[in-house]
């Protein structure tokens, strides 16, 4: 499977606040669009190095992502990929492309907050199911191949930073892979801070690490491990214009990896809350 990696490293997604639910009958929906097109990637070591032969990986994505709330304390979540993924080198391999449906996910975010509810930290346990909509004989692949499971638990809050309101997430998940691509840990990070009543700036840290338990690979080929870590930074600009629609635009930066592409990528999108 050819760009196992590639998608996980180039995919912005937002930066969101997962220990939160929306409240009853209250829905968030943000429309993305990214672009990444790089030949750096991560060996076996976790060397920064670039792919075989000239090569270069792509990804142009766009993402559909639901929060609804369904109770007050229960949200459903989804998060929907259509992906144009590409690799071309100057060997055999030539360049290649595959558009599709990505791995789809759908889930359940229950609040459980520390302490009782009686602090400043809320919380919430998420589950969600990764769906795969595509063929997995694709070659570019668009996914990992299979259907996963991830638990999620995250903590957050809102705090001030100077003169500013600010918020803090952090959020901890394991996810469980199908077929033979490695199950993995997730910590995520993020935080917001209001420069002005419309600008907000937002940023995210995000790393897997892959548990090791993934089987094959390729020794001539950097992608084709189906164990690999990644570790990226996103940093956006949040403009809320005057009717309430949001627009977010920013930049994407893998740090650290293990088997897995190592570009930037640019993405843009809308809020919308009703």
């Amino acid at each position: 499977m050819l760009c196992l990696g590639i998608v996980a490293a180039t995919c912005p997604g937002q930066a969101l606040a997962d220990a939160w639910v929306q409240d009853d009958g209250k829905t968030l929906l943000i429309l993305s669009a990214s672009h990444s097109d790089s030949g750096v990637a991560f060996d076996d070591a976790h060397r920064r190095t670039r792919f075989p032969d000239d090569g270069k990986s792509q990804l142009n994505q766009l993402n559909l992502y639901v929060e609804h709330g369904i109770t007050p304390d229960l949200s459903f979540i989804g998060n929907f990929y259509a992906d144009r993924v590409g690799y071309r080198n100057d060997a055999g391999y030539g360049s290649r492309t595959t558009s599709g449906l990505g791995d789809q996910e759908v889930g359940l975010r229950y609040r459980l907050d520390p302490g009782g509810g009686q602090g400043q930290w809320v919380g919430a346990a998420q589950f969600l199911l990764s769906i795969p909509a595509y063929d997995r004989d694709d070659e570019p692949a668009i996914g990992l191949g299979d259907y996963g499971a991830e638990l999620r638990y995250s903590v957050g809050r809102g705090y001030r930073l100077g003169q500013h309101d600010a918020y803090l997430d952090m959020g901890l998940a394991a996810r469980l892979r199908g077929a033979d691509a490695a199950d993995e840990m997730r910590l995520d990070i993020a935080t917001g801070v209001a420069l002005t009543p419309r600008w907000v700036l937002l940023s995210e840290l995000n790393v897997i690490q892959g548990l090791g338990n993934g089987r094959g690979w390729n020794p001539s080929n950097l992608i084709a491990s189906n164990n690999y870590d990644l570790t990226k930074l996103r940093v956006s600009m949040l403009h809320t214009l005057p009717g309430g629609t949001q627009l977010q635009l920013g930049v994407q930066q893998v740090v650290a990896g293990r088997n897995t592409g190592g570009g930037s990528a640019v993405f843009a999108a809308a809020w919308w809350r009703f």
